[in-house]
């Protein structure tokens, strides 16, 4: 189920800034995707995606969480596209009201493939 909402929300991700060369966001509240559609993060759930028009890499985590996932997925990929890969939460402020992950910076690698499990 998780790989289902992580793969689904960066694909929405994805189709909304497909025609930029590369785009990177952080989603922690309601964001505008295509035609008008919001999508909306869990409670105390970041969001951060790098998409480019045939690639994307998403890294999300929970506030109250230990984890942070991630996956990748279309071509030209750095690790396997079929698999949500997991690594300790990086510390967050205390004053976060979301969990805030490591910003993803490429499209086609969401960071170190030796820290993620």
């Amino acid at each position: 189920m998780r790989k289902l909402i992580i793969s689904l929300t960066a694909a929405l991700v994805c189709v909304a800034w497909a025609s930029v060369a590369l785009a990177v966001t952080s989603i922690t509240g309601t964001v505008t995707i295509g035609a008008n559609q919001s999508f909306t993060p869990s409670t105390k759930v970041g969001i951060s995606v790098a998409s480019t028009a045939t690639a994307y890499g998403a890294r999300s985590c929970h506030l109250n969480g230990t984890f942070e996932y991630g996956t990748v997925g279309g071509t030209g990929q750095t690790l396997d596209a079929s698999k949500i890969y997991y690594q300790n939460i990086t510390a967050q402020a205390s004053t976060n009201t979301v969990c805030v992950p490591t910003a993803v910076t490429s499209a086609t690698d969401i960071g170190a493939a030796a820290n993620w499990k």
